[in-house]
């Protein structure tokens, strides 16, 4: 007989657009659990994300009795996790306390439950977490196979649970076992039937719901094509056994002992790796399997962590310190949930869903932390290692600004956020080259049973998609100071302007001063050799109007141009109207209602395109406006001076 332990995990990113959720609920949530509910002979784990499993029952209240009803009949184990959805590694400890025994609360209030069993968000695992996890009170947690099969393990031996411990606290970890991943729901019932059956010991599948519905192509075959029937009548008749993770717990002893490593699953790896890597690692993959040792490929060939996120983006960097820096204030219940809610994972990375390249996720991230940030706000100007990076940022306080200045980087600005609208407008991410863009061939999808997961899905580009692929060298920031020869519009729309100078993206010195900030770099303009030149910036803050000014001398005795490039992003990407009127340029922002005047103590020509990605997501690719970009052009000839200002008015 086929043993199973059967999960799903269910979340959508917190206060995700309503539709999309809607869509889940109604295409996975609701038709999965009522299908499944006259077949008492099937048991499963469930986990929901916090905020997801609370939505639900304020607004689906019927599934949340259906669910209480198979939880009574034993029929049906729930799992806790974080509320809000955290990748648990990458919070503090007390943070990851928090949020466990938030949904432990919720769990407990509507279903009469002390859950054992955790779900890993993404399955990121570090043995760091023991500790505080088994402190609250949960005993069992799964992971992927692929972690034991890089510890040595061989899959055949993962028929069931083994312990591990971190100071000598113990914990049960469950393999879930990949090709059911790849099976369930999406080849012929049959095939899963018989990979159980001709595999030894109990088999775990534990993976998302909304492949039970939401996924390209799921929802027919699923449902209407009747593949969640036929499985379900394959438990009905006894070819497959279900069971609860309780029920293996209490009645089969674990299989040994297992130290995992620091990992995810395996396309995980792939995604965190910079994109080179990313090439290389696809090529070494090929390599083997046409050595014909495919095998090898999950046992000998890594990604990176999960972490690596933090690298690869330098805007997830900024995002996930911004929150650390906050994770060690004190503040009422409502910071504490604010806060919370600025650590679920979607936002920080990417990989097959858009994560990062999405609006609004980084725009709800920063309504969530500007929330938490605007009740610990203090009025000053100071200097702080914000996003460890080893170098002091400069940051203004008004009560309704909050302004970061990165010396790493040119002395530009990269957050400008009002506190009270809890927006940022340098929330603008760079066009990142990512590994999927060396996919330049159009491949043809092969033809299978059953249909394509969408890790099989292959997002490559058209020759007209192609020709939209723009990268850039440097973050997007604003008062970033370009010194170049020629410029075309095309050559900075696509970054590829040559640039002359070394102030882009290299560090400046860092003062205090006068209640304001100097940056100062002593560098070189290259024209055929390093011709010696300094460039000093001032900030100050003052209400909602940051002044800037910028002393610039070179020893290159012809004229060049001076390129000062701002970024902004908009809550409305095409909602705003621009109007320049002598040496102002002038930002309606109707989707904020405000109005963003930039003045210049000299004439310039302006320069604007909007920033777009080229991103790959479960659907297949997307080109998404992520901010608008604008050159204010000058000339130079030896020795510049320039001020500016720019002031956050309301319409």
């Amino acid at each position: 007989m086929a043993r199973l332990v059967f999960g799903i995990h269910n979340h959508q990113p917190v206060d995700n657009f309503k539709s999309i959720v809607e869509e889940a609920v109604t295409k996975s949530y609701r038709p999965f659990i009522e299908r499944v509910y006259p077949f008492k002979s099937f048991k499963f784990s469930v986990h929901f994300s916090g905020w997801l499993l609370e939505y639900i029952s304020k607004n689906h209240g019927d599934l949340i009795e259906l669910l209480q009803s198979m939880v009574k009949e034993g029929r049906v184990e729930f799992f806790t996790g974080g509320y809000y959805e955290p990748i648990l590694v990458s919070i503090p400890s007390r943070w990851r306390k928090y949020q466990i025994e938030k949904l432990n609360g919720l769990l407990g209030e509507l279903f009469e439950v002390v859950p054992k069993g955790l779900w890993l968000t993404e399955r990121v695992w570090d043995d760091s977490v023991i500790c505080d996890i088994v402190e609250c009170g949960v005993d069992y947690v799964v992971v992927d196979d692929y972690h034991f099969i890089c510890s040595g393990f061989d899959r055949k031996q993962l028929g069931g649970y083994f312990l591990t411990e971190s100071e000598g606290r113990i914990l049960k970890v469950f393999p879930i076992d990949r090709e059911l991943r790849y099976l369930i729901p999406f080849k012929p019932v049959e095939r899963a039937v018989e990979y159980l059956k001709s595999n030894w010991g109990t088999r775990v599948l534990f993976d998302d719901g909304e492949k039970f519905g939401v996924w390209p192509g799921t929802y027919n075959w699923v449902y209407k094509s009747g593949w969640l029937e036929s499985f379900l009548g394959k438990v009905e008749n006894g070819e497959i056994e279900t069971f609860l993770f309780s029920e293996v717990v209490s009645s089969e002893k674990p299989l040994g002992i297992a130290y995992l490593p620091t990992t995810s699953y395996y396309e995980m790896g792939e995604w965190a790796l910079p994109p080179k890597r990313f090439k290389e690692l696809k090529e070494a993959e090929e390599i083997l399997k046409r050595s014909g040792i495919e095998g090898y490929v999950e046992k000998f060939l890594r990604g990176s962590i999960w972490k690596n996120f933090f690298v690869k983006y330098p805007e997830s960097n900024y995002m996930h310190k911004r929150m650390l820096n906050l994770s060690f204030e004190e503040g009422s219940e409502e910071f504490k949930e604010n806060l919370s809610k600025s650590q679920c994972n979607d936002v920080f990375w990417h990989g097959i869903f858009g994560g990062i390249y999405l609006p609004n996720l980084r725009d709800n991230f920063w309504r969530f932390l500007l929330s938490a940030q605007r009740e610990v706000n203090r009025i000053r100007t100071y200097l702080e290692d914000l996003n460890l990076d080893g170098y002091e940022e400069g940051v203004l306080s008004s009560g309704e600004i909050f302004a970061v200045v990165s010396p790493k980087d040119g002395g530009a600005l990269f957050e400008l956020s009002l506190l009270n609208e809890e927006f940022n407008y340098q929330n603008v991410i760079s066009r990142h080259r990512e590994g999927y863009h060396y996919l330049l061939e159009r491949r043809t999808e092969e033809k299978s049973e059953g249909i394509l997961t969408i890790h099989e899905r292959i997002p490559n580009l058209t020759e007209e998609e192609r020709r939209r692929l723009s990268f850039d060298w440097h973050l997007r920031g604003s008062f970033i100071s370009h010194f170049t020869t020629h410029l075309s519009f095309e050559e900075f729309k696509r970054e590829t302007f040559r640039e002359v100078s070394d102030f882009v993206n290299q560090p400046f010195e860092t003062v205090l001063s006068d209640g304001g900030i100097i940056l100062f770099r002593r560098g070189g303009v290259y024209l055929g050799r390093k011709f010696s030149s300094e460039l000093r910036k001032t900030y100050k803050l003052k209400g909602r109007k940051l002044l800037f000014s910028e002393r610039f001398k070179t020893e290159y005795p012809e004229e060049i141009f001076h390129i000062l490039e701002f970024n902004f992003h908009f809550l409305n990407p095409e909602g705003f109207e621009l109007q320049k009127v002598e040496n102002s340029l002038e930002i309606l922002d109707k989707g904020l209602s405000k109005r963003v005047l930039i003045s210049a103590s000299l004439p310039f020509e302006i320069l604007h395109y909007p920033v777009e990605t080229v991103s790959q997501s479960e659907k297949g690719v997307d080109f998404t406006v992520q901010g608008h970009c604008f050159g204010f052009c000058f000339k130079v000839k030896r020795t510049f001076s320039l001020e500016v200002n720019l002031e956050v008015k309301d319409v």
